[in-house]
């Protein structure tokens, strides 16, 4: 398990690493061409050709976002998970609702943030709905790391014996080990996880009590 962990950390660093070079890229390409676009535009104004610039400019926005990077918080740990998992959020229709309050660094160990974070926003990505939704809360004060990951779902929720949120069966081939790897990694902080759904939408919040350096 730590030799998986260790590997899935190592795939967020250089997807984020690849992120913020495609970013610069595009970035250092578009500086280059600006006088460039500036010139065109101006000279459909001044034909007063309004179609065109609007198409014109709309080519430009969508170029530059394509590698929009969604978490910049400078705590490079979440922000690389959170980029890389949510990446494709966009193209696959996902709204999403991000809100995050970090600083740089958290005593936290990263192979727990991955199995946390990472498994969180699987499960989100995952599951069926039909118009999908995530909503992703992260806040640390006062040595209380909190996170929240809410999303839309079909409703379907199945539990083993008793309703608890210890109970719930994933739906995934063999059960899954999600849950079971957060609850492990929560106990390390002597964290608490708390479940909550209705018809509509998923959400699991979690307490982690975070000493400081």
């Amino acid at each position: 398990m730590e030799a998986a962990l260790y590997a899935q950390e190592k795939e967020y660093y250089l997807a984020q690493c690849r992120m913020m070079q495609e970013a610069e890229e595009q970035t250092k390409a578009a500086r280059h061409d600006m006088i460039s676009h500036l010139a065109a535009i101006k000279g459909y104004a001044a034909e007063n050709k309004s179609d065109t610039i609007h198409d014109y400019t709309a080519s430009l926005l969508g170029s530059m976002s394509q590698t929009q990077s969604l978490s910049n918080t400078g705590n490079i740990a979440f922000d690389s998970i959170i980029n890389y998992k949510l990446r494709n959020a966009k193209a696959d229709n996902i709204r999403l609702t991000i809100r995050l309050l970090l600083p740089p660094a958290l005593n936290i160990e990263l192979p727990d943030i991955a199995t946390i974070l990472g498994n969180l926003l699987d499960n989100a990505l995952e599951a069926e709905a039909a118009e999908k939704r995530i909503t992703v809360d992260i806040e640390y004060s006062r040595q209380i790391l909190f996170i929240k990951v809410k999303n839309t779902f079909d409703g379907e929720v199945t539990y083993a014996d008793g309703a608890g949120e210890h109970s719930i069966i994933s739906r995934k081939a063999g059960g899954g080990h999600g849950l079971k790897n957060i609850r492990r990694a929560i106990e390390k902080y002597n964290g608490n996880l708390n479940i909550t759904h209705d018809g509509k939408e998923f959400s699991v919040a979690i307490l982690l009590y975070i000493n400081e350096r």
